[in-house]
């Protein structure tokens, strides 16, 4: 599945590194240590653009989802790297075994040995925790 508008996150562009993407999403306290998995030789590009807005596809991967009947979208902790997660499915790629979530942002989450995005639907609210290493893709 190709990156939509759906799946874009907005965000604030705080630093970035060979290896790293900070983030700020923009009217909340949320600011996201990311994995920068953009193609190699473009930081430089994104280091001009530090402060700004700008548009991505944030990749994670869950240890275990469960479906959840309370509460809201949120990424814990707040500053740092998302380790906590819930959020509401938006959208399943069968093909990758991956749900599109909103969870504050976008976040694309692969879904982990034993369970399948086809097992979850849209609207469905859900929370996991995600392994280390979520990456953020600057969208072209």
């Amino acid at each position: 599945m190709e990156s939509t508008q759906t799946d874009t996150a907005c965000v604030v562009l705080e630093s970035v590194s060979d290896a790293r993407v900070v983030v700020a999403i923009p009217r909340t306290s949320y600011r996201l240590d990311l994995v920068n998995a953009a193609p190699a030789g473009s930081t430089p590009r994104l280091s001009a653009e530090v402060g700004r807005h700008i548009h991505g596809v944030v990749h994670a991967r869950a240890l275990k989802m469960h479906r959840a009947t309370a509460g809201g979208v949120f990424i814990e902790p707040v500053d740092g790297h998302p380790r906590s997660v819930q959020g509401r499915v938006l959208a399943t790629d069968t093909a990758r075994n991956q749900i599109l979530a909103h969870v504050v942002i976008p976040m694309w989450i692969a879904v982990p040995a034993g369970q399948a995005a086809a097992d979850f639907s849209t609207g469905e609210l859900l929370n996991f925790y995600v392994e280390s290493g979520t990456a953020f893709t600057i969208a072209s």
